[in-house]
């Protein structure tokens, strides 16, 4: 059974609630490149080790997604926006943080996966 691209985001979500790359890892493709605050990485392998240290440095993570926009969707290819809110512990300190995403996706071998994917903090 295909799945639409708004299922499979929600898989993705589901997926991240776990903390292991393992389960993320099936929705980037090999050519991805994802943006965070502390850099941009390049194919599966290094957005896979960031991923994983980040999913290390951290405990009891929560990652909302709200107010969710689908810029383009098409047979093939989607794009979309959103909010998020983000808490998690860090050396036994609390944090929660605010911010945007977007996501690319295309439809490839029968299956959704990111092929950008970009994090930053709300505008001041």
């Amino acid at each position: 059974m295909k799945l639409t691209v708004e299922e499979t985001l929600r898989e993705y979500e589901s997926a991240l609630a776990t903390q292991s790359w393992d389960a993320a890892e099936e929705f980037f493709h090999d050519n991805a490149t994802v943006v965070f605050v502390e850099g941009t990485y390049f194919g599966k392998k290094q957005v896979g080790l960031a991923i994983h240290k980040t999913f290390s440095m951290i405990k009891d993570e929560n990652f909302v997604i709200s107010g969710l926009h689908w810029t383009m969707k098409r047979d093939n290819f989607a794009s979309c926006t959103f909010q998020f809110e983000w808490s998690g512990t860090i050396n036994r300190k609390r944090f929660t943080n605010l911010g945007r995403g977007t996501l690319v996706w295309i439809h490839e071998d029968g299956r959704w996966q990111i092929v950008n994917e970009h994090f930053g903090s709300m505008p001041k």
